[in-house]
Order: C-alpha cells, then sequence, then structure tokens
C-alpha cells in the first residue's frame, strides 16, 4: 500500500490527511514496516516527526529510511533521526526564507505572479490565472459605491441590500456592515493591489497575522482591470477618514446615525462642546406629546457649559431647507479652492444638483448628499455646513 501527501509541505502534520490515515493505520494493526524515501519525506518538524514514530515504535511499526539506512525500532534509529531531523527542519526554514525572500523582491520590482481570488466578489479568474470582471457581480459593487457616495452608512447599505435580495458572492442573501466596509476599502476594485497584508508568524504551522506594520507593504497599480474609477475609490477613501474623525470629534460610535424618520440625528453638534444634540420628550403635561432637540452632553452628566439651551423638534429640517436655498442664491460659494479630490468631487455634484433650482421642503436624499453637519450655538444662529467645502449661517 502507497500513501502520499501530494503537494503538501511535510512542515505541518495537521494538514497532511494521508499521513494522519496512515498512523490510523497502523493503530489498526493494518501495517507493521513503513519505507520512506528520507527524513525529509517523513516530516519536516522535528516535534511532531519524533512524535509520530515514537507512537508507531509503541504499535511495533518500524520505520525505514532508505536514503539514510536508518531503521527506527534499531537502538541508534532515534538520536539518528533527531539529529537528521533537526537538519532537515533548519533546511526547510532556508527554503522558506528563500521563497520570502524572492517574493519581496518582485514587489519591490513592482511584479507579481498571481492575484489571489478567494472571496473577492466581482472578479473571475480566465484559463492564463489573471483576473477578469464578472459584470453580474461588478454591478453589485458599484451600487455599494454608489449608495456610499449618496450618504448611506455601511450598515443602511447592508439592510438596502437584503431588502432588494441582492446576494452576496457567497450566495447568502444577509449582509453585514463589516463587509460592506471591506468593499469599500479594497483597493483590488481601483485595479491595484496592496501586497503583503498578512505574513507567516511561523514557518511551521503558516500560521498569518495581520501586518501592522512588523513588516514592508508594496502598493502596485494596474495588475488587474478596474471595477470602481480610480478617482471615485479615492473619493470614497476620503469620505471614509473623514467619518472617522467626525465619529472620534463628536463623540460617536458611527456619524451614519439618520432616518427618514430623524434624518440630522448625529449631524446637529453644539458648538460649545462638541457633543451631538439629542431628541428629547418634554415632560409637562400640556407638551407631553412634544419633542425637542438639546446638547446630549446634558444627559452624560457631562457639564461642558453652564447654560442648557434647545431648538425645536422641527427646526432642524427647517434650518437646512433655508441654508440650501441661501447659498444657491450666492454668487460666491466657495471661499478657496478644493482642499482635496473630496471636496472637488463634491462641488462638482453641488452644482449640478443646484440646477433642479430650490427646494420648497425637506428632501432626504438631498440632505444625505450635501449635509456635513450644522453647528448649534447659544447665540441664536446655526452654521451649516456643506461637504463641498462651504458654510451658511442661519437665524434659529
Amino acid at each position: 500500500m502507497t500513501q502520499g501527501d501530494e503537494g503538501i509541505s511535510g512542515t505541518a502534520l495537521r494538514k497532511r490527511e494521508a499521513f494522519l490515515q496512515m498512523m490510523e493505520d497502523c493503530k489498526s494493526r493494518k501495517i507493521d514496516v513503513i519505507y520512506t524515501k528520507s527524513v525529509s519525506r517523513f516530516g519536516r518538524n522535528t516535534v511532531d516527526a519524533l512524535e509520530s514514530i515514537r507512537t508507531l515504535m509503541e504499535y511495533n511499526v518500524n520505520v525505514i529510511f532508505e536514503k539514510e539506512h536508518i531503521e527506527s525500532m534499531k537502538v541508534e534509529g532515534e538520536l539518528l533521526l533527531t539529529v537528521l531531523m533537526a537538519l532537515s527542519q533548519n533546511e526547510s526554514k532556508q527554503q522558506s526564507d528563500n521563497v520570502k525572500w524572492g517574493i519581496r523582491r518582485r514587489y519591490e520590482r513592482g511584479e507579481i505572479q498571481s492575484i489571489p481570488l478567494g472571496t473577492l466578489q466581482g472578479y473571475d479568474k480566465n484559463e492564463d490565472g489573471n483576473l477578469v470582471i464578472n459584470e453580474k457581480e461588478a454591478e453589485i459593487i458599484r451600487h455599494i459605491y454608489d449608495l456610499y457616495l449618496k450618504g448611506y452608512g455601511r450598515y443602511r447599505i447592508s439592510q438596502i441590500l437584503e431588502d432588494e435580495g441582492i446576494p452576496s458572492n457567497q450566495g447568502h442573501t444577509k449582509w453585514s456592515w463589516s463587509t460592506v466596509e471591506k468593499i469599500l476599502r479594497n483597493e483590488k476594485y481601483r485595479g491595484d493591489m496592496l501586497c503583503q497584508k498578512t505574513y507567516s508568524t511561523n514557518y511551521l504551522t503558516k500560521k498569518k497575522k495581520k501586518n501592522m506594520g512588523e513588516l514592508p507593504q508594496y502598493y502596485i497599480e494596474n495588475t488587474h482591470p478596474e471595477i470602481i474609477d480610480k478617482r471615485i475609490w479615492d473619493v470614497v477613501k476620503l469620505m471614509h477618514e473623514r467619518d472617522k474623525k467626525y465619529e472620534k470629534a463628536h463623540y460617536l460610535n458611527s456619524c451614519h446615525r439618520d432616518t427618514e424618520q430623524l434624518p440630522l440625528i448625529g449631524k446637529m453638534v453644539c458648538k460649545q462642546c462638541g457633543y451631538t444634540f439629542v431628541r428629547r420628550k418634554y415632560k409637562k403635561a400640556k407638551l407631553q406629546h412634544q419633542y425637542y432637540w438639546c446638547c446630549g452632553s446634558f444627559y452624560k452628566n457631562i457639564e461642558r457649559h453652564p447654560d442648557k439651551y434647545s431648538i425645536t423638534d422641527e427646526r432642524p429640517t427647517q434650518l437646512f431647507v433655508e441654508a440650501w436655498n441661501k447659498l444657491l442664491r450666492k454668487k460666491v460659494r466657495y471661499s478657496k479652492v478644493p482642499a482635496n479630490v473630496l471636496e472637488e468631487y463634491r462641488r462638482e455634484e453641488l452644482e449640478e444638483l443646484f440646477k433642479q433650482g430650490p427646494l420648497q421642503m425637506f428632501n432626504y436624499e438631498r440632505m444625505l448628499q450635501t449635509l456635513d453637519h450644522m453647528e448649534i450655538g447659544e447665540d441664536g444662529y446655526a452654521d451649516i455646513y456643506f461637504y463641498a467645502g462651504t458654510m451658511v449661517r442661519v437665524k434659529i
């Protein structure tokens, strides 16, 4: 009976199915002698290999190593095997180091042998092993980016995809916000590849670890066809960075908390302390069915300014409409050149939306697409900041 692990390294015993089956056959008394070409073919992990040999000896199974002329059941067998297996393990490490060195040199030259597909949605591999666009899946990727550009957050996008019955590349109809975030941040969709995102911590176990700066990373452009235009991908990247800064600055877990019922939650900020406004119900009997907005620091036992002030429930949406129409009337809307490609993109978008004219009533989609945030102050004014890098002051 012949058994072998085709194409599997001898460093990881748990991955060698044929070897493990052979061990079980020995324990079942189906095998009493094992012939192997060399020590390195039996195993390159010294500890695992010696443990396996000792187990086999308990079952009176002799292992004969043809190249080295060693038999495990002989007196001198284990000592010689220990030395030879240690040498074999060291050779395996050197080979692993040489392979890694070669891969990194290719990365430095901008060369890639192949791009791993894995669970990457939107692509297939052709006969030559190159990535090609799967147009049906690519439409889903473009849809996700488009929703994010329109102001929808990761969690809301996952809900929309589920409501529309759109399957993931695994065939699931359930979407998580983390999957959406990975898609929005994956450079492969712009046709590039960041190499060495992970690395092996141990050449024996092959355990992978996320590269947090322990090793250099290599960014290689134009490695395969793009699904998302590079400019759009850069805009989305800057939007994501802006969201993270906004959340940190205003003590939020997520800046995309709005709904059509509460469109400006998380968007109204206190000028004095930076906390976002919260919606509260009046306690007075005659006002028990009415709500108002006030600084959230008062309800977190964080007194950052002495005076409590509030605005009526309907006023925030009115402020947006007034600010929009006021900005539309301005001849000079921007005081400086765009700070980056995101502001540039948002200005182009804003000018296109202005062609639709003034707002007669609040528009949720328009707000999502254009409003950065509102700063509400005790001075009786609200500063309305738009994504395009401009601000309008409106009386509260």
